[in-house]
Parts: structure tokens; sequence; C-alpha cells
């Protein structure tokens, strides 16, 4: 059995024709006939009904086909996969971010690099914090967008984007009736909602010490606590615009606590890593779009 030979078998199935086979195959007929008349002498089975005008296949032919398609799209899959490893290109490149940056433009980036390399999977990954530095450490992710809090040896950064966070606590909140500036001994009380998660996301960072806390693993369920009244905490400005323009959520001064004037993301990767054209390609077009 040979792959010429099912390629024949599936010519003719969905030409509906030896004819029209034989042009698609761009062969003879004869030689399409030989090679299906080959292969049921092989297999000791009649693929087509000979008694039909059109050559139709039997019950054992249907079934043949079938797999027939699946072995040529394995062999497909087979031929680009060397072809690929032939060019250099990678099978697969991860990519990792932590979860307060918008995601439309890290997709949009990843979306221009899948265009342009297809046969390339590429791993993306949201982590909290610094929780993509884990990623790259375990050699899932190679390319990485992390808040920029401390100079990393052994990794080659630039610039992507600031990011603003801003505390808050829900509208309704008797806590903005009695105080501008809220005491830290009021504070306290009243539980902070802290992001955590990964080995290296646990670094926080203006956590209120002392104070009562919640901890989640993800921003839209802090959000969500802020929102019903359960908490406070600071939040991406990109994810409260709304709630914050519809009074559901309401800016919250503690005393001693001073606002942050933006983190900085910054698109990093290992110095000394070896880099494919695709995850270069990446790193490329993630410089044309960071602002």
């Amino acid at each position: 059995m040979t792959l010429d030979q099912l390629k024949s078998l599936q010519a003719i199935v969905e030409g509906g024709s030896l004819r029209v086979a034989a042009q698609n195959l761009n062969r003879t007929q004869p030689t399409i006939s030989v090679a299906i008349k080959n292969l049921e002498d092989e297999l000791g089975l009649k693929i087509f009904d000979r008694d039909q005008y059109r050559n139709k296949l039997t019950p054992q032919g249907k079934a043949l086909y079938e797999k027939a398609k699946l072995v040529l799209g394995q062999a497909q899959s087979f031929k680009n996969l060397a072809n690929q490893l032939a060019t250099g290109e990678e099978l697969e490149v991860g990519i990792a971010f932590t979860s307060a940056i918008p995601v439309s433009p890290i997709i949009s980036t990843i979306r221009q690099c899948k265009v342009e390399f297809p046969g390339t999977r590429l791993e993306v990954y949201s982590e909290n914090g610094m929780g993509p530095l884990d990623l790259l450490e375990d050699g899932r992710a190679s390319i990485l967008i992390i808040p920029w809090i401390e100079n990393f040896e052994k990794l080659e950064s630039m610039h992507f984007m600031n990011l603003r966070f801003k505390s808050v606590i829900a509208a309704d909140s008797p806590l903005l009736q009695e105080y501008d500036v809220v005491p830290k001994a009021v504070m306290k009380k009243h539980p902070q909602v802290i992001i955590s998660g990964r080995k290296s996301s646990n670094k926080t960072y203006g956590v209120l010490e002392g104070g009562d806390q919640w901890r989640v693993n993800d921003f839209q369920t802090k959000k969500e606590i802020i929102m019903q009244g359960m908490g406070w905490g600071s939040l991406p400005e990109h994810l409260i615009k709304d709630e914050l323009e519809q009074r559901l959520l309401a800016p919250l001064k503690v005393e001693g606590n001073v606002e942050s004037p933006g983190v900085e993301l910054r698109i990093v990767r290992l110095e000394s890593e070896p880099v494919g054209p695709v995850a270069q390609r990446l790193w490329q077009l993630f410089r044309e779009g960071s602002n």
C-alpha cells in the first residue's frame, strides 16, 4: 500500500469520476485504475462496485476511504513539520504577561505573528504580578510582559506601556462620608483585597501592614468583592473606568498611602538565550507596537 494509491482513492471519490481524478492528479486514467486495482488485490477487498455506471464505494470501500483521509492528513502534517524544521522555525513559542495589563494590544500582536508563522503554536499565559518569571524559569515562555519593579540580571528588556492603579472602595461606603482621608487605624479594620498567586507573584505592593486582608488570584474577583462592599484595594484604572463613571466604585485616600504615578510594563527575554525566527519576529512586533 502506498500514499499514491490512497491519493488515487481519495481523488476518485471526491472528484466523482476516474476522468476528474486523473485530471486533478495530473495522471492518466489507466494509471489511476491500475493503482486502485493493485490496492484491492493487496487488501483482498473490493473498494469500488464496478457494476454501477459510476465508481461507487462498497461498504468496505467507504470504511477504507475514511481511514485513507486520516492517513493522508497525517502524512501532510508530517511533511509540513519537516518543512518547518528545515527552515529553523520553532514548533512553539510561549508568551506570558501580568494579568493587570490590557489584553487587546497583546493579542493583536500575537495575531499578526500567527498570520506570518501559521505553523508555530503560540502559547499565551496570563499570570499575576511577577508570575510570568516562573514560566520563563520553567522554559514554558520566552517572552514576558511584566512590571519593571527592579532591574533583573540576565534579562533584556524594552518599554511596553505605563499602567496606572487607583485605590477604590464601593461608592456607597460610609467611610467616604466620614473621611476625606481615612486614618490608617480605621482602614486596618476594613479588609484590603490583595492579589496573590504563583511563587514569584507573592511579592505585594501597597499593602497596609497589620490590616485585615482578602487574598484572591484574579482582578475580576478582586473588583467584584470591592464592588459588593466587602473590602477595598488597588485596581488598574482601565479595569474600573466604567465602574467609576457609573459611581459603583469611588477613589479612596488612605493616610500615608501615596497614589502610584504608574507602573512601567516592559517586554523582557533572556539575554543569553538563542532566539528563533518566530520569537525574534514577535519581539520586533512588540517593539513596533509599544507606546
